[in-house]
């Protein structure tokens, strides 16, 4: 019996054709029945609104086209990728909006498919089946892709329809053509594989791209070990651990428990009680600055934000505005003997109490540490059993504080650790001045990297301190000797005079050379290097003592000074005369340079006065001269500028500092042409002070020049 050959299935797309087809017609039955959609709401009622808008017949004609998009919220925007192969970013396609539930593969056959028929021929499959079989799998999945795809327009699916109908009636009316006897004898029989048993397929796996990457980093740190590993070494490393273990387990059994000690306990509570004494102390401070804060609030707002608008009136001269005072209740008979601001917090500065009479019987003195964030009250006191006549900052370590006495004694503090001890302090016998301590600096760090300061006192010496470990190393650099003849002493012995030390300042460029002032009126360059030899020997730089030296922030040559004989005299390094002398009729008992510019300069005097210069707006006179405290009660004594913000301190005979801001005449600026924009702020201060001292310098020697004689 020949075997039965199965007829062709219908194809899929022949199917949707036909569905395609009907619906076609119904739709154009449907528009049959009258104009147009509309006839469909035939038989119903409109019911209009009373305050409708009323539209012309133009209007309502007027079509207006409808766009309708969606927006997946699921769908990420703007996607990137990194390309290894452009260096780049590259944009993404957006993902489809398909989402999949559910895919099961069914296992159900319908009864004229090809699988079923071979089924139900006995488990027997041809070959000519296997390839229908085949391709219908083929059809299949392009089916499915094609599902993906968009759909086109009505008419293009109605002509598509129409073309593939007339296909299958002209393929029906062909006879199909009966195979030959010769190909029916070739079909052989071939048994259907179990799929359960084995399956063999073949796969391309995608191939990974090479990528190139680059990165630097620091090698791990390598060391060289040698040791030689035995029977005997690893026996005894196990012998002697297995014998610690033994140790410790005999520990564990002889330490009885025991309760512990009340004084422990006490101990511990100490411990606690004092940690949080120190929790509660800062947050007692934090919330005693928020007071202060709106307690001055109008004055912090002066300070940071007012500039007096009636200097645009007035050229060439400035005003001064009263900030805030600071005092503390235990020094208010005392002297401000010296001021210093940290180098680090521009709002924090050191206060000397001490005295600046003789005849006083005051016997202590007080160090205080004040704050612009809390003007009520000192941040740290430090009481010391002698008058405190100087003090100086360390500028690389801002915690250390050194300060001088005035019975001759120096102690370094840690302003981080309560004051009751001082972290070094000099000998009361054997390391200590013969006088009174002038003035104190730090100095640059030994070649051992300990620190240093200088020291003068009116004994005549100037001291050289290190920082040792444990104690403080005195070496005397200088003895300041009068350049006069000696004098016969009680015992008949001649005795060469000293001369009283009362100020140092060191040379801004070269830390080896500074500059000594005396009360005699005579100042000194020294070098460290040299402890008998003057470099230079200012003869009658002026007839009283020297209250102060300072150097100029922006030239190293230039330095000033201020003494009781009433005078300010600016002088030029390697000249015997001073460039510029001002007489102010009062004793003068500090000076300083501005640091925002090279021309200005501001003293303290006796009459409770505050004298700004600016040589650059007028060599003669004082640009700004304002009464600060009362003239016969009080009289100002030290001053010192603010290095960030525009304003000074200045410091009285009754233990009061007082705050002003520099109005902005007092502070102007250098500024720079088209061709200086490529100069920096200190570069343009060096150059006008360098112009400003071309108009007074003489030449050290005057040479005519020659007559030429022509003989006609």
């Amino acid at each position: 019996m020949a075997p039965t050959i199965p007829k062709k299935m219908p194809s899929k797309v022949s199917e949707i054709s036909k569905e395609h087809l009907s619906l076609a017609k119904s739709y154009a039955s449907r528009l049959d029945l009258g104009a147009g959609d509309m006839d469909w709401m035939r038989g119903k009622i409109l019911l209009r609104p009373e305050d409708q808008l009323q539209l012309t017949e133009a209007e309502l004609q007027e079509e207006f086209a409808r766009v309708l998009t969606i927006h997946n919220t699921r769908i990420p925007d703007s996607l990137v990728e990194w390309s290894w192969k452009l260096r780049e970013f590259i944009r993404l396609p957006p993902p489809p909006h398909l989402v999949t539930l559910l895919d099961i593969t069914g296992t159900i056959l319908y009864k004229d498919s090809e699988e079923a028929k071979v089924q139900l021929a006995g488990g027997t499959i041809t070959e000519d089946q296997e390839e229908a079989t085949d391709e219908k799998l083929k059809r299949d999945k392009t089916e499915e892709e094609a599902e993906y795809e968009e759909a086109e327009e009505v008419d293009e699916i109605d002509k598509t329809v129409e073309a593939l109908a007339e296909a299958e009636r002209e393929h029906e009316l062909e006879a199909e053509p009966e195979p030959e006897e010769d190909e029916v004898e070739k079909i052989k029989p071939k048994k259907i594989p179990n799929q359960f048993n084995f399956c063999e397929r073949a796969a391309l796996t995608y191939d990974n791209p090479m990528r190139d990457m680059s990165t630097q980093t620091i090698p791990p740190p390598t060391a060289t070990f040698n040791a030689n590993v035995l029977q005997w070494t690893i026996f005894d490393e196990y012998q002697e651990d297995y014998a610690q273990q033994q140790r410790e387990k005999e520990k564990e059994k002889k330490v009885p428990v025991t309760q512990p000690k009340k004084e422990d306990v006490k101990k511990k509570a100490q411990m606690e009680s004092s940690a949080m004494t120190n929790r509660m102390l800062q947050a007692a401070k934090t919330l005693e600055r928020m007071v202060n804060q709106n307690i001055f609030d109008d004055i912090s707002q002066d300070y940071r934000y007012w500039d007096d608008p009636s200097d645009e009136f007035k050229e060439g001269e400035g005003s001064l505005l009263p900030l805030w005072k600071f005092c503390y209740e235990k020094t208010k008979k005392h002297d401000i003997t010296d001021m210093c601001f940290n180098s680090r917090y521009y709002d924090l500065f050191a206060v000397a109490f001490g005295s600046l009479s003789f005849n006083s019987q005051i016997t202590n003195g007080t160090v205080c540490l004040f704050s612009l964030k809390n003007p009520s009250y000192p941040e740290w006191i430090c009481p010391t059993e002698s008058p405190v006549m100087c003090l100086d900052f360390n500028a690389q370590h801002p915690h250390l504080l050194v300060i001088g006495t005035m019975d001759g004694a120096v102690a370094v503090y840690n302003v981080m650790l309560p004051p009751s001890t001082p972290q070094y302090k000099s000998n009361d016998v054997v390391q200590k001045h013969g006088g009174l301590v002038w003035e104190i600096r730090w100095a640059p760090d030994t070649e051992e990297g300990n620190l240093a300061f200088f020291s003068v006192s009116i004994d005549g010496k100037i001291n050289h301190w290190v920082l040792n470990q444990n104690d403080l190393g005195l070496t005397t650099v200088m003895t300041l000797f009068l350049d006069r003849p000696p004098i016969p002493g009680p015992d008949g012995t001649m005795i060469t005079l000293k001369g009283c030390g009362t100020c140092i300042a060191f040379h801004p460029a070269d830390q080896n050379v500074f500059l000594v002032g005396t009360e005699e009126g005579t100042m000194y360059k020294c070098n460290t290097a040299y402890s008998s030899i003057y470099m230079r020997t200012y003869h009658e730089a002026h007839t009283m003592p020297v209250y102060r030296i300072v150097f100029n922030k922006y030239n190293s040559s230039i330095f000033a000074s201020c003494s009781g004989d009433w005078r300010i005299k600016i002088w030029e390094d390697e000249r015997p005369e001073p460039l510029f002398m001002f007489d102010l009729g009062v004793p003068i008992g500090d000076v300083q340079w501005a640091p925002y510019s090279s021309t200005v300069l501001a003293c303290v005097s006796n009459d409770g006065k505050v004298t700004v210069f600016d040589l650059n707006v007028n060599k003669y006179r004082p640009i700004c001269s304002q009464q600060v405290v009362s003239k016969r009660k009080n009289k100002l004594t030290r001053l010192a500028f603010n290095n960030t913000l525009p304003f000074i301190i200045v410091g009285d005979d009754k233990g009061t500092v007082n705050t002003l801001k520099l109005s902005p005449n007092l502070r102007i600026k250098v500024k720079p042409t088209k061709k200086q924009l490529h100069l920096s702020h200190t570069e343009l201060e060096s150059m006008k002070l360098e112009k400003l001292l071309s108009f007074v310098r003489e030449p050290p020697v005057l040479i005519p020049p020659k007559d030429i004689r022509t003989v006609t």
